[in-house]
Formats: C-alpha cells, structure tokens, sequence
C-alpha cells in the first residue's frame, strides 16, 4: 500500500495540526473548475478547523469515494468581519449567501514544488461524509492510482464521450497520456455533436479524414475553435472565448471505411432528427 505522505511528505510541514486535508465536492465542481474558480472558492470557509491550520492540502472530489490533488497552500493571512472580501461576481452564482459573522476569507499561496502531482495523485478518501480532516489525526489516505502528465480522465466508452472543450484540449495536446483517447478516436469516423451549453444551440458534424474523429476535433483544438464552419465563425466575432462553453459528444460511430458521401448522409439524418438547421447551429 502507498500512503499519500509517501509521495508528498506532509510530515516534514510539522504535525499539531499544521495541514488540513480538504475533498472539494460540488456539483458545479468540473464547471468551477474549467473556469479557474477553485482557488477563490476555497478562500472562502466558516469552519474553525481552516483558522488553526498553516497549510492546506486540497483535493478535488471524483468518483466514488476517491479525490485529486489539486496543490498544496500555505496559509498566510486570515481576513474577517468587516475585512471580509466579497465573493467575485463568476464565484457568486455558485455559492451561498455570505455570513461576515462567521464567514472568513484565506489568503492562500500555492507551494509550487508540490504541482508537478497536480491531477495527477488518486487517493481514496476515508472519511466519506467529511470534506475536511486534520493530518496526522486520522486514518492515512491510501494512493489509489499515480497518473500521468496533464491527464484528464480515463476513456469512458465511445457512446459515454461528454468532454469540455478545455478538458478535449488537454487531451488533444498530451497524446501519450491519453493513449486510449488517441487510439479510439482515430479508429473510427462518426457523428459528433457540439453542444453550446450557454446557450442550448447544437452542431453537428462529421468526419471522413484518415485519423478519423481525432482529426477532426484536433482541427477545432488547434486552429481557433470554429473548425472552419460558418455559425461558430460568427459566434467567435461575438466573443473571443465562445469555445469555453462548448461541449464535444458522438452521435453515432461509423467505420473507419466509411466514403465522405455516406458519413455526409449520416449527418444529415441527425441534423433534420435534432433541427441544428433551424434551431442550432448548421448552415447546410
């Protein structure tokens, strides 16, 4: 068994409780996360226990009943009552109203030598209904898993794809620490969808290159979001970033034999299923 003090050491911070282990769990936490809220989230606590401790070792809650590690930060300045700062305006629609009776804000600094583990320490988190525990108080966390650089998640199932734009794009760009990605996706041809989740407008798309559906939304990641096609062209001259909202999903997998005539028709069939002509966002 390796225990996450293995890895990370913790005890050399001191013991006495020094370091709170906190499992971020939200159910906005990918959202929060793909657009770097976490760190001003967790700023923000009511519980006692963050006003004793030096350092916090912060984890995002998975699946089941597992976490990773999200960065190691030191404690430096604990503001309150009328110093208390106000959520931003991004922050605010996650979180509850503020009480500046008992609500305090923590100056954090992120301890740089720890992230090189950044998304990737998995540690079974043994305390299921706490979010927070003392190290060093209670049962050691075991290491379930050590993953690689710049890993997102693990390859759910052709039919189970629904990826963020920016969690494609780390895939996209670290191919060999998604090989099942990256073997899975070029094996194939297939009708993808492109939900706007700002706004609910759908695209719909099709491949017919030689690396198949890896080709194809490797062309969206690395040129300018828009894939060449005309509607997310001007959603892009409406707003730079329009992409951050994207979300990528497959429709239905075709073989990798597939001509462009017949993955052609097969997008057609679901554009006039979903209306993405009318009421999304296909000009053909």
């Amino acid at each position: 068994m390796i225990l996450l003090n293995d890895i990370l050491h913790l005890s050399n911070l001191g013991g006495n409780g020094n370091i709170l282990l906190v499992r971020h769990s939200h159910k906005h936490l990918t959202e929060m996360t793909d657009k770097g809220l976490i760190d001003e989230y967790q700023s923000f606590q009511s519980k006692p226990a963050f006003k004793k401790s030096k350092f916090i070792a912060s984890f995002l809650g998975s699946e089941k009943n597992s976490a990773i590690f999200y960065g190691l930060f030191k404690v430096t300045e604990i503001l309150d009552k009328d110093n208390l700062p106000k959520y931003s305006y991004e922050l605010e629609k996650y979180c509850t109203k503020q009480n500046p009776s008992k609500d305090f804000y923590l100056k954090l600094l992120r301890v740089k030598e720890y992230d090189k583990f950044k998304g990737r320490i998995v540690i079974n988190w043994a305390t299921p209904r706490g979010w927070y525990s003392t190290f060093g108080n209670g049962k050691s966390k075991e290491v379930i898993k050590l993953l690689p650089k710049n890993f997102v998640k693990d390859f759910p199932g052709l039919m189970n794809v629904k990826i963020s734009f920016l969690e494609l794009k780390k895939i996209i760009k670290n191919p060999d620490s998604h090989s099942e990605w990256h073997n899975s996706l070029t094996k194939l041809q297939a009708v993808y969808l492109i939900l706007d989740i700002s706004s609910g407008l759908q695209y719909i798309g099709t491949t017919f290159g030689e690396n198949g559906l890896w080709q194809r939304w490797e062309s969206y990641i690395l040129g300018d979001g828009t894939g060449g096609n005309i509607e997310l062209i001007n959603l892009k001259a409406q707003k730079q970033n329009f992409f951050e909202s994207f979300q990528f999903s497959i429709l239905e997998v075709l073989s990798k034999t597939a001509d462009k005539k017949y993955c052609i028709q097969k997008e057609a069939v679901w554009k006039n299923k979903l209306g993405s002509r009318a009421h999304g966002l296909n000009k053909n």
